[in-house]
């Protein structure tokens, strides 16, 4: 506060000490109090007048905001922290916020994801739980916890922008808080028309892919369901080899099952001067019908079988990762 005696500044007319030569407003004012040790008294403070200020400018739900914006302010920046209202909707709360440039980027993040998951789909032959999660987290749960992370901080910052453009046209706090009054911190109507079509825009471009990518997974996981059918048989050329280092003659049918491949296969026939398995694909894969795996087997160093999976005239994006090229 001024002393007794103090000159009045010319421009807004606050009182400021005489032995002073530079000019203190009552914009920069702060507060000590008593008690304060030299350490705290260094430490960076916050003008009084803000925590007023702060909340007429961030407008509904001042309670929740201007005391982390003071915190913001005492620190100098903002901190990443968590806001639930922006992780389910980013979009529609930052164009509520009036966070133009934000509301977008927001809007724009579950395509990203989405696109992202769409080129590493075909990498996920798991169960479709896994799937299922996988897509989650690329499409709704890191897109919406960027917003959540920093959406105290966008808002702050432009909050502070506000009350600093409100600062330089007034002559003291009153005028301040007036004119920041006048101004409409938030706006329904961008929240519903603007969020909202985002949204929308959002899941047109979102499904479709996303759509894609859940039926090539379901082919993925017929065809490894499919070769999961046939181990009996591969297993007994296994046998052959580590009990005579041959390739048996003839393998039981009988170790097939039968339920399983009639499911999946036209045709299994087996060679038994090189060992492989072709495996005819039946109807129950509509998009791989007629078309067939070979099942080749190999001997390693260590006098062990190893099967190469070799699909004949089938996308790669239909094969699960044991038939994919290396």
């Amino acid at each position: 506060m001024a002393r007794e005696g103090a000159s009045a500044c010319g421009r807004c007319g606050t009182r400021v000490a005489a032995d002073n030569n530079a000019a203190h407003s009552i914009f920069l004012d702060t507060l000590d109090f008593p008690g304060m040790t030299v350490e705290e008294a260094r430490q960076p403070r916050v003008r009084p007048a803000l925590a007023v200020l702060f909340r007429v400018a961030v407008g509904p739900s001042a309670d929740y905001y201007a005391p982390r914006f003071l915190k913001y302010e005492k620190a100098g920046h903002g901190v990443p922290g968590w806001h639930w209202p922006s992780f389910w909707m980013g979009s529609v709360w930052a164009f509520y916020r009036k966070l133009w440039f934000a509301g977008l980027v927001f809007a724009l993040l579950p395509v990203v994801g989405a696109f992202a998951f769409v080129m590493l789909a075909p990498r996920i032959d798991n169960a479709s739980i896994s799937w299922i999660l996988a897509a989650a987290l690329a499409i709704w749960l890191l897109p919406g916890t960027i917003p959540a992370l920093f959406a105290n901080s966008l808002l702050y910052r432009r909050v502070r922008r506000t009350v600093q453009r409100a600062e330089a046209g007034c002559r003291n706090v009153g005028e301040v808080a007036s004119l920041l009054a006048k101004a409409k911190p938030t706006s329904l109507e961008a929240a519903v028309l603007l969020g909202g079509s985002a949204l929308v825009l959002a899941a047109n471009l979102v499904a479709p892919g996303v759509r894609v990518a859940w039926l090539e997974h379901e082919v993925r996981a017929k065809v490894a369901a499919a070769l999961v059918s046939v181990r009996p048989l591969q297993q007994q050329v296994e046998e052959g080899w580590t009990r005579f280092r041959a390739i048996p003659r003839k393998l039981d049918a009988d170790g097939l099952r039968a339920e399983a491949a009639a499911a999946f296969f036209d045709e299994v026939s087996f060679r038994p001067a090189n060992g492989r398995l072709r495996l005819g694909l039946g109807a129950s894969i509509p998009e791989l019908v007629g078309r067939s795996i070979l099942l080749a087997p190999a001997v390693d160093p260590a006098q062990q079988i190893q099967w190469m999976c070799i699909p004949v005239d089938i996308p790669a994006k239909y094969l699960p990762r044991e038939c994919r090229g290396r």
